[in-house]
């Protein structure tokens, strides 16, 4: 119970993280197009 609801968190706090940095994701998006190009 502890640990599932440990891990919701985690991974609430990952997407939170991910969605709220655009920046991140342009830079993510960036390093993708440049390894597949």
């Amino acid at each position: 119970m502890i640990g599932q609801s440990f891990t919701t968190c985690l991974v609430e706090k990952t997407i939170a993280a991910l969605v709220g940095t655009s920046i991140g994701r342009w830079l993510l998006l960036k390093m993708l197009c440049e390894t597949y190009i």
